[in-house]
């Protein structure tokens, strides 16, 4: 069973690293692009803002390890197919 993890656990959370490591990729763009939404509309106060821009950085480092793994998988895989 997935859990879902909503962008104010993620913003509520002094160390959110655990939750964000539990996240599937496609749970990790939602909450991403649902922060730059909250950002650009500029209805956030500063410190919200700053830390919205820190949990979004967050994530974008999970996404892009999610990414390099699956790369990482495909690369495999067309190796064996070669063979």
């Amino acid at each position: 069973m997935v859990k879902i993890v909503k962008v104010e656990d993620i913003l509520a959370d002094q160390d959110p690293a655990e939750k964000i490591a539990a996240l599937t990729f496609e749970q990790g763009l939602g909450l991403l692009e649902e922060l730059v939404t909250s950002v650009e509309s500029g209805s956030l106060p500063l410190d919200k803002s700053m830390l919205s821009y820190e949990r979004g950085v967050a994530l974008i480092e999970h996404l892009r390890a999610k990414l390099s793994g699956a790369e990482e998988k495909l690369r495999v895989l067309q190796k064996e197919q070669k063979k």
